[in-house]
C-alpha cells in the first residue's frame, strides 16, 4: 500500500505550509511522501522549494473559469472566502497525477498537529472519501448543503430542485481528506470544474463543489472517524480543552489557548 500527504499552498501560505509540515515530521513521527500542490505564482520556485523541504512539488497552472462564472461570482457574498479564489486549486487534488499512491491524506496549511499521524492514517477505508462533517454544536442539523450556496441568486432554485440540497444536513468540510485513489478516474477533474462552472454561487469556494460532488454525484463519502480510545483525530476546533478533562487532539486547525 503506497500513502501520500498533500498540501495545496500560494505564496501567501508558504510559511504556514512550512510550520504545518515541520509539526508532521516532528509531533508527526510521519516520514513517507509529501506532495506540495503550487500555481503560476510559485512555480519558477519549485526545484527550490523541493530541495528546502525535500518533498516532490507539483505544479498545476491556475484554474481559469468562464466570463459567466467570474460575473456572477463577484456577487456572491462569500465573507472572507472572496479574496481566496487559489481554493478552487484543490480541484486539483482529483488529478490522475495522484493515482500513483493507493491513498492520499490531504491537509490545510496553517494546521497543528500534535501527536503520531498513524491512527488517523490507519482509518483509510477502501472505495471511500472520508473527511470530517462541517456542522459543528448548536449547528447539527441547522446547517445543510444547500448553506454552502447563495439561496438569494436564482441560479440556486435550479440547484435545490436537482440535488434537494436543504434537506442534506450531513456535508463535510474540505480542510483534512482522506481517501483512495481509486475515486478518481480520467474524469473526476473536468467534471468537478464543470459543476464549478455550471454553479457559481459556492460561498466555500472549494468545499461546496468538492460536497456536492462526492455526496449527490460520485457517492463516496463517509464521515471520517472522530476519535479511537486515546485521542481525537481531526476537529476545526477542540470539542474540550485538556484543561476541561478533554482528550488529546492528533490535530486541529484552530489554536487551543
Amino acid at each position: 500500500m503506497t500513502f501520500c500527504i498533500v498540501f495545496v499552498c500560494n505564496e501567501r501560505y508558504l510559511s504556514k505550509f512550512s510550520r504545518t509540515l515541520k509539526m508532521l515530521r516532528e509531533n508527526g513521527k510521519y516520514e513517507g511522501d509529501v506532495v506540495l500542490i503550487i500555481g503560476n505564482d510559485l512555480k519558477e520556485r519549485k526545484s527550490e522549494l523541493e530541495t528546502q523541504f525535500n518533498i516532490i512539488v507539483k505544479y498545476f497552472p491556475e484554474i481559469v473559469f468562464t466570463d459567466d462564472f467570474y460575473k456572477i461570482n463577484k456577487t456572491i457574498n462569500k465573507g472572507g472566502n472572496s479574496n481566496k479564489m487559489f481554493q478552487y486549486h484543490k480541484l486539483n487534488l482529483f488529478n490522475t497525477f495522484f493515482k500513483k499512491w493507493d491513498y492520499l491524506l490531504y491537509i490545510d496549511c496553517g494546521i497543528h498537529i500534535f501527536r503520531p499521524m498513524q491512527p488517523l492514517i490507519d482509518s483509510k477505508v477502501e472505495n471511500t472519501f472520508l473527511a470530517r462533517n462541517d456542522a459543528w454544536g448548536p449547528f447539527v442539523n441547522k446547517w445543510s448543503l444547500g448553506t454552502q450556496f447563495d439561496a438569494e441568486h436564482p441560479m440556486f432554485n435550479e440547484l435545490n430542485e436537482k440535488y434537494d440540497l436543504l434537506n442534506i444536513k450531513k456535508y463535510f468540510q474540505t480542510g483534512v481528506m482522506l481517501y483512495d485513489t481509486s475515486i478518481i478516474n480520467e474524469n473526476t477533474f473536468n467534471d468537478l470544474y464543470e459543476l464549478a462552472n455550471k454553479y457559481p454561487i459556492a460561498k466555500m469556494n472549494d468545499q461546496a463543489i468538492i460536497a456536492l460532488y462526492f455526496i449527490c454525484i460520485n457517492k463516496k463519502w463517509q464521515e471520517l472517524p472522530v476519535e479511537d480510545d486515546e485521542q481525537h483525530f481531526y476537529d476545526l476546533k477542540p470539542r474540550r480543552s485538556l484543561r476541561e478533562g478533554g482528550k488529546p487532539y492528533i490535530m486541529h486547525k484552530w489554536w487551543e489557548s
